[in-house]
């Protein structure tokens, strides 16, 4: 990410980064500054909000926690997998091109001993100067000839080479973009095109849908890990389903989901809230042995358009505070702020 605050807002954010990096004792190292800069300057809603969540709970930002969203937030993945690379097919191209240098050599050389052949071929001193001319050139043809096929074999080879890194730069950059559970967008996706839709001009209109599945802690320490994985992978192919593009489906985190509805009015917003209960709640989870109904899922849904005056930070607040108070109003509703 860049920074592109003048001097003087960056002395105003640092002033107000140190005080609360002592008050919730976060060693004072690069790392943390960066951190903390960025939570101040209210640049990235997600990262605010997933440091808020974290010092509820711990009452400070654990170093590994730190170090993770630095990591997910400040710096971009995206980069470092670029400039690895980057470095790789630079190797390739330096062995290629010493490889192409000293084929050109070979070939320069096989010029000069031919320009040389030539020339005695035209004054032959005898039959064995013959004999040897011809053989000298022969020679020099058939290493000429393996130098060449073992060039276009190792081009072959850097060309496989530059191909597989291309692959797998492509699936870096998926990879930093998709929950691999769940196979939807992450947060950094999600952070990206709230910030487009807040930054652009224009009324067009936008609705944030917050939903989080009911009791899911209860739900994993009843049921198992393995289980609550596969109605988050439910809840993933779900969405995926029934919120094509436009819109944009995410996993925000935990057992928490979200949808950018990109051009949705409220009221189609809660309609497809309602539709999406609906089919969650008709989920039955069933012993896989006997078929026996164990237990059943829920969701609650907070819905949110957005404002002409909106901050992607309160966008998500006032979104979050709608499913929060569908929660309080007995879980498996849909809330609109």
């Amino acid at each position: 990410m860049k920074f592109v605050e003048n001097p003087t807002q960056s002395a105003e954010y640092l002033r107000q980064a140190i005080p609360l990096m002592v008050k919730y004792n976060i060693p004072p190292n690069p790392l943390n500054y960066a951190l903390w800069y960025t939570y101040v300057s209210n640049r990235i809603p997600t990262l605010n909000f997933q440091i808020d969540q974290t010092i509820e709970t711990y009452g400070t930002c654990p170093t590994m926690m730190s170090e993770q969203l630095f990591r997910q937030h400040v710096i971009n993945e995206e980069i470092e997998h670029s400039e690895k690379a980057q470095a790789e097919f630079i190797s390739i191209a330096t062995k290629l091109g010493s490889k192409a240098n000293a084929a050109a050599q070979e070939t320069s050389e096989f010029r000069t001993i031919l320009e040389e052949s030539l020339i005695a071929l035209n004054n032959p001193e005898n039959a064995n100067s013959l004999d040897n001319i011809i053989n000298n050139l022969s020679e020099h043809t058939e290493s000429l000839n393996k130098g060449t096929i073992r060039f276009q074999k190792e081009l072959e080879a850097s060309q496989a080479e530059i191909l597989k890194l291309k692959k797998e730069l492509q699936k870096s950059r998926q990879d930093a973009s998709i929950d691999p559970l769940t196979g939807l967008f992450n947060r950094r996706v999600f952070d990206t095109e709230l910030s487009q839709i807040i930054g652009a001009r224009g009324d067009k209109s936008a609705t944030l849908v917050m939903i989080d599945v009911d009791h899911f802690k209860r739900f994993n320490d009843d049921y198992g890990h393995l289980m609550g994985d596969k109605v988050l992978q439910y809840f993933g192919k779900l969405l995926k389903e029934e919120c094509p593009e436009p819109m944009l489906p995410v996993r925000f985190g935990g057992e928490e989901f979200a949808i950018l509805m990109i051009g949705k009015d409220q009221d189609q917003a809660i309609s497809i809230a309602e539709t999406l209960r609906e089919k969650i709640q008709s989920i039955r989870i069933k012993q896989k042995k006997t078929g026996k109904v164990i237990s059943s899922i829920t969701a609650s849904f907070g819905v949110c358009m957005k404002e002409s005056n909106d901050t992607a930070q309160q966008l998500i607040e006032r979104a979050d505070k709608a499913l929060y108070a569908a929660k309080g109003n007995g879980r498996n509703c849909v809330v609109t702020a």
